[in-house]
């Protein structure tokens, strides 16, 4: 992979050395995977609403995150860097305060003040000192396409409040504010050292049953005990769109990385249990 993005490097003519901070890149690296998450994120609401104006607003959304996501990798490539794997999201974290999305207000409420969220601190970000210049553009370039996002959840939360009354939309948008401020604080004290926060997990204690039914649950946005070792994925609730991100959470929690061939066969948890048992990882596990 390494030789594969030098060779893309020299094709584009990229420089070949870092014109940020290291820190800069893996906070560049966060907001690559954060619009990552959130295109998945848009794709599966898309494929699951039974809205058919929703359905086509939020594959709009899922492919503008999509492009945001490549946006965010030129631009690191262009200052002299490759995309760091990073371990969390800020949907993650959001994620671990409140599952997944259960109902259409839900989604609307929280796109809408994460989407703000988003505005408000890539213009802050742009206000920072030494912004690169490279930086600096796609972050005025975000800005820009971000408010057709809040825009489109605003009409529809004032339609849902029309319906509904406005004191619950405003009560679920107050408790995802709530959330958010709460996120983005935690966050705000690794600013100069976030490769505390992006960077690789150390495991966690406990036995690997154990451990992957935690990560297929937080993954999932279920109880632990909910999750059955001899299930398919499918049945566990792992469809197209979630297994690479669900595959990563794996990797992460166990540094490992899985090969295509690995991949194939592991049809359910058991199968990846056992995978993970190989002795192909014992030295790994070990650590």
């Amino acid at each position: 992979m390494t030789d594969i993005l030098a060779a893309a490097n020299g094709h584009h003519a990229y420089p070949q050395h870092l014109q940020i901070s290291d820190n800069e890149l893996w906070l560049l690296s966060y907001y690559r995977e954060s619009e990552l998450a959130g295109a998945l994120l848009m794709g599966r609401l898309a494929r699951e609403t039974d809205d058919d104006d929703l359905r086509v607003r939020l594959t709009e959304h899922c492919a503008e995150e999509a492009r945001h996501a490549w946006a965010w990798t030129e631009t690191i490539l262009r200052v002299g860097g490759t995309p760091r794997r990073v371990s969390e999201t800020y949907q993650s974290r959001y994620h671990a305060a409140v599952g997944n999305p259960s109902n259409l207000l839900e989604v609307l409420a929280l796109t809408q003040i994460f989407e703000r969220r988003v505005v408000r601190h890539f213009k802050a970000h742009l206000s920072w000192p030494g912004t690169h210049p490279e930086v600096a553009r796609t972050l005025q370039q975000l800005i820009d396409e971000e408010v057709g996002h809040i825009r489109w959840v605003k009409d529809r939360l004032d339609a849902h409040a029309a319906i509904h009354g406005e004191s619950v939309v405003k009560e679920m948008l107050d408790r995802f504010r709530r959330i958010d401020e709460q996120v983005y604080n935690d966050l705000s004290h690794f600013a100069s050292c976030f490769e505390q926060i992006a960077g690789p997990k150390k495991s966690a204690p406990g036995s690997i049953e154990h451990r992957l039914r935690r990560v297929a649950a937080d993954s999932l946005g279920r109880e632990p005990s909910e999750v059955m070792l001899d299930a398919s994925l499918a049945e566990v609730g792992v469809d197209s769109l979630d297994l690479v991100v669900f595959m990563m959470a794996v990797e992460d929690e166990f540094q490992v990385e899985f090969t295509r061939e690995d991949q194939k066969s592991m049809r359910t948890l058991r199968h990846i249990v056992e995978r993970l048992r190989h002795e192909r990882f014992d030295s790994r596990l070990a650590g």
